[in-house]
């Protein structure tokens, strides 16, 4: 039965306007099954609470940084008041000219040193037992996380597997039935149908496997689509007709491309013939042309023999 074209343009968008309309019924049905829950299995396996501890560490740890390090240059300046009056205290010694007041300073400032030292060891001490035990609270998460993590994959693996057995229980039968009515009705509308439930089958396949074969999947269809893209520039640019004419245009044998002459009759490489006569005015033009250069008539197709080599 023939159709107009408005009516093939007209099936056509009832195809497109039904897949459409499946698709996004397909992403609903993908809220019918429990999506599983991420942070149900960080609670699960205590990740969050310790999450919670690590950031408490964490600011606990950079208020300890900060006290160690000013601890540390209260040392360095303290020492360095400690040793030169150490120093003035020794010369005062030797010389018998110590002072009273020359003594309070060198005990002060040794008393003041000993105070940074302790101070510097406590802040120290505390600095590394935070850090230290910052980075087992990291260390553990990282290992509850992977344990989370993976029965997490499982449990969204079991979604997926329930996603897609709702996904085919309506492209199955609707693939079907559309068979059967193409069956026995012969039309343009069951074909549609048919063309239709194909294509959803088609895509529901491919949006399955497409996750875990994308690579692949580009890959080879990268690989597919440079074949196609050869095979057509081939059979588009290396048709013999086009050669031929190329050939004869550089002044080649058409056959095997060796250099000839205007008045070559056969080509001196290969053996082939060249020249033919035209069936309208006589003359002797190249093969392969379409029309005469002189006097423009289209001979008819006929096959030459070629000359032996």
């Amino acid at each position: 039965m023939e159709y107009s074209r408005i009516e093939k343009i007209l099936a056509s968008l009832f195809v497109v306007f039904l897949l459409l309309a499946s698709i996004n019924f397909l992403r609903e049905l993908e809220n019918i099954p429990q999506r599983p829950n991420y942070e149900h299995y960080q609670e699960k396996y205590g990740v969050n609470a310790l999450l919670e501890n690590q950031s408490r560490l964490r600011e606990l740890d950079r208020q300890l940084f900060e006290a160690y390090q000013e601890t540390k240059s209260n040392l360095t300046e303290a020492e360095r008041i400690y040793l030169f009056k150490r120093e003035e205290y020794r010369v005062a010694l030797e010389s018998g000219n110590v002072t009273e007041e020359l003594k309070t300073e060198y005990l002060k400032a040794k008393g003041a040193y000993e105070t940074a030292y302790r101070q510097y060891l406590g802040a120290k001490s505390a600095y590394e037992q935070t850090h230290e035990k910052l980075e087992e609270i990291s260390s553990q998460i990282q290992e509850l996380r992977e344990k989370a993590n993976e029965e997490y994959g499982m449990a969204y693996e079991v979604y997926k597997l329930k996603v897609l057995m709702l996904k085919l229980l309506f492209a199955v039968p609707l693939f079907m039935a559309s068979l059967l009515l193409l069956r026995r009705y012969k039309n343009i509308y069951t074909s549609s149908l048919v063309a239709y439930s194909s294509l959803l089958l088609i895509y529901l396949l491919l949006s399955a496997i497409w996750g875990t074969v994308q690579l692949i999947g580009l890959s080879l269809f990268g690989a597919f689509s440079t074949l196609l893209a050869l095979h057509y520039l081939r059979k588009e640019y290396f048709k013999p007709e086009r050669v031929y004419k190329r050939r004869i245009a550089q002044d080649r044998c058409y056959n095997c491309g060796f250099p000839v002459k205007d008045d070559y009759l056969y080509c001196p490489n290969c053996g082939a013939e060249l020249k033919e006569k035209c069936e309208s005015c006589g003359a002797l033009k190249p093969i392969h042309l379409k029309f005469c250069p002189y006097c423009g008539a289209e001979p008819e197709r006929r096959e030459k023999v070629r000359a032996p080599p």
